[in-house]
């Protein structure tokens, strides 16, 4: 009985401790991406953003006056109406930081942590760190890239595959059909986002969606602190 109860303690402090790692580098990030996202330099559509998303919420404001909730016809030419403002709106908000937030992820979680043997900042203040699931041993350059592609989650910006792929959300030129794709990918996080809390919460080794796909795990590497091993 009391080796289980030392072992849910055990469990348990790994996993507050990899909450807490990842909260730490998500604030890391964040403070990158605030401030490259609030200059001209770094963000060339930092200029009239605010106009731009005001006059869609002028159009928006406009459009609901006609919006009938139990008319799904009501709804469609809702939406049409505000398509236009809000993709150009949507475009000059938020495009430049979901670039630069994937490119720092890619960075960090990938090319910084490999370089530190499997370790962020935020990992290595709690002792942890992320090794190839199979032996053990440092995991590979593609491994963590490939692990950092199927991570993130709605505490930052949302799930990073789900990023990549909005990046490419702009070439659609109808404002309608960029909607309805926006709607698409908020769903899809939604459920990406399910899928992780359900694995970490449920599963006793901890390994989340990035780590089944990537082929890894969150070790131990504090000899003070309890190995934790699959």
């Amino acid at each position: 009985m009391k080796d289980k109860i030392e072992s849910f303690q055990n469990g348990y402090k790994y996993k507050v401790d990899r909450i807490s790692a990842y909260l730490i580098d998500l604030l890391i990030i964040s403070f990158l991406i605030t401030f490259l996202v609030s200059n001209t330099i770094t963000n060339p559509f930092y200029n009239n953003t605010n106009s731009v998303c005001s006059a869609y919420s002028e159009v928006e404001k406009e459009a609901k006056k006609d919006l009938d909730y139990a008319s799904p016809e009501s709804i469609t030419a809702y939406i049409k109406k505000i398509s236009p403002t809000y993709r150009t709106c949507y475009i000059r908000k938020s495009y430049a930081g979901y670039v630069w937030y994937v490119i720092l992820t890619l960075f960090y979680f990938g090319l910084f942590a490999y370089l530190n043997d499997g370790q962020t900042l935020g990992k290595k203040m709690f002792g942890l760190k992320v090794v190839n699931n199979k032996d053990g041993k440092s995991a590979k350059f593609y491994q963590l890239i490939i692990r950092n592609i199927f991570g993130g989650n709605r505490l930052l910006a949302g799930n990073n595959l789900v990023i990549l792929i909005s990046l490419f959300l702009p070439l659609i030129k109808n404002g309608y059909h960029f909607s309805i794709g926006i709607s698409i990918l908020a769903i899809l996080t939604y459920v990406i986002d399910i899928v992780f809390i359900l694995l970490f919460i449920f599963k006793k080794n901890g390994r989340t969606l990035d780590d089944l796909l990537g082929f890894t795990k969150v070790i131990r590497v504090d000899k003070k602190r309890v190995s934790k091993e699959n």
